[in-house]
């Protein structure tokens, strides 16, 4: 069941809402850049062998955690809409 939403409720959530956002925004940023930064070191140092097959999985790793942040952003914007939050504040 919802609560019903006030202005003051209304106002907090798309606060929420935005923070939730810019968050997953900027933590995504920072996985690409860091990425694109080892990719970069793997050209430039030309490493072989272990090191190079290390710097490859790190930039996987870092390319493969973006998907898991969208998706706990979904949630995240879910139980914002539900007014979870909201409600837990009454308690």
């Amino acid at each position: 069941m919802k609560p019903k939403n006030t202005n003051g409720s209304a106002g907090r959530q798309k606060e929420r809402r935005k923070s939730a956002v810019e968050s997953a925004v900027f933590y995504t940023a920072v996985l690409l850049l860091s990425a694109a930064a080892v990719l970069w070191a793997r050209i430039g140092l030309n490493p072989s062998g272990f090191f190079a097959r290390l710097l490859l999985i790190i930039v996987v790793l870092e390319i493969g955690s973006i998907l898991p942040i969208w998706i706990s952003l979904k949630a995240r914007l879910k139980e914002i809409e539900g007014g979870e939050e909201d409600a837990a504040a009454q308690y």
